[in-house]
């Protein structure tokens, strides 16, 4: 146990875009590693990241160390670098300036997503993404992505989606007057593959595709990134690609902490989180047949957590038991219990991993009114009590 009491007060700053979910998320990791270090106070000082002219005045903040979520040509970012103090960015684009950062496994990624293109069994695709002006590392990763997927046979195009990412949000309720976005569509060969780099541009490439009256996923799978609530309320819900952004943050801030406390120290220049892959109704590698069984589905990735069970399932159906459990094996390989446990399982291990909930608070938001049967339940299915799970993902993180 370290003996806080002796240890200089020192401020932390957040540089992250304003109103942007992940923002939140690396916050909420920092801000519950910061709660295990009392001497250390974190700063929030968001920025607007729809003003490529915005910049800080960095005489009217104090602070000793920093986390920020920037591209490589802000111009705070830059000067904030050359101010002597540990800074460490989540994301990749300045590691090669030799930035300590928290960072995705790119490589494992793209790896990854050739292969849920290449089992999906399309010849064409498409890589969607905003103006990478500002961003040479995306880029060039994602031209990358590009030549593996024509190199494995999946004749793929790159279209840069017009306006910015702030905008959206708003944009999702005016799907005619995207213009460049519908001639996109139109000419795109049906059924083709889409990578979306952000759920708010899966969302609306969705709205605009059903407009057209194109069927998703049959027509035009999509498949976005950041795994946002956009990603799960929409209709149908996003597959898309969990980056774990309060793992970030408790990385980020561990990486500040260290070099505070030890500046003469030798750390590692970068620190790589997990990714993981959310399938959901847009990017289906097998197509439902039947209507009911692929309405139970739906219900079951939206309320698996609040208590839904194989009965209830049955009763608003109008079907028995048995009839459900037949025909979604049929489909599925699974019986709808076994898909109700398993997002439990995934939803009580990302919390117990990436939040400070209690166990008893866990078992609640998977829709466990009683902590023991929790407990048993996680047992039963894991092999490990969820504070053993805790403990032991803790010690691999460490």
């Amino acid at each position: 146990m370290i003996d806080h009491t002796n240890l200089v007060t020192k401020t932390i700053a957040l540089f992250l875009p304003r109103g942007h979910e992940q923002s939140a998320r690396i916050t909420a990791g920092a801000a519950m590693s910061a709660g295990e270090h009392p001497h250390i106070t974190l700063l929030e000082w968001p920025y607007d990241d729809s003003q490529p002219d915005f910049d800080y005045d960095f005489s009217e903040i104090e602070f000793d160390g920093a986390i920020i979520w920037a591209y490589n040509e802000s111009p705070w970012a830059k000067r904030l670098l050359q101010m002597g103090i540990p800074v460490v960015n989540c994301g990749s684009n300045w590691i090669r300036q030799g930035v300590p950062s928290v960072a995705f496994d790119w490589e494992t990624l793209q790896d990854d997503l050739i292969e849920k293109f290449s089992s999906l069994g399309r010849e064409h695709a498409a890589i969607v993404s905003h103006n990478l002006g500002n961003d040479p590392f995306k880029t060039a990763w994602l031209n990358r992505l590009i030549e593996r997927l024509n190199e494995n046979k999946i004749s793929t195009e790159f279209f840069i989606a017009p306006g910015l990412p702030s905008e959206e949000r708003q944009r999702m309720f005016k799907p005619a007057q995207e213009a460049e976005i519908i001639k996109f569509l139109e000419e795109l060969p049906h059924p083709s593959a889409v990578y979306c780099d952000d759920d708010y541009l899966a969302a609306l490439m969705c709205r605009v595709a059903r407009d057209l009256k194109f069927r998703i996923p049959q027509d035009i799978a999509v498949m976005g990134f950041g795994n946002y609530t956009i990603s799960r309320v929409a209709s149908p819900a996003i597959s898309s690609i969990e980056i774990h952004g309060q793992m970030i943050g408790r990385q980020a801030f561990q990486m500040v902490r260290e070099r505070l406390e030890s500046p003469e120290a030798e750390f590692p220049q970068v620190q790589q989180v997990r990714l993981e892959f959310i399938e959901r109704d847009t990017f289906r590698f097998e197509l439902v047949k039947d209507a009911v069984v692929a309405q139970v589905n739906r219900i079951i990735e939206r309320e698996a957590c609040q208590g839904i069970n194989v009965d209830e399932l049955a009763r608003r159906l109008g079907v028995s038991r048995n009839t459900l459990n037949r025909r979604f094996q049929q489909e599925y390989g699974i019986t709808p219990g076994k898909k109700i446990r398993a997002i439990r399982v995934q939803q009580a291990k990302q919390m117990l991993v990436n939040s400070d909930h209690s166990v008893t608070k866990v078992a609640e938001l998977c829709g466990f009114p009683e902590p023991a049967n929790f407990v048993n339940f996680f047992r039963r299915e894991v092999g490990q009590t969820p504070n053993e799970y805790r403990n032991s993902a803790q010690q691999n993180d460490s």
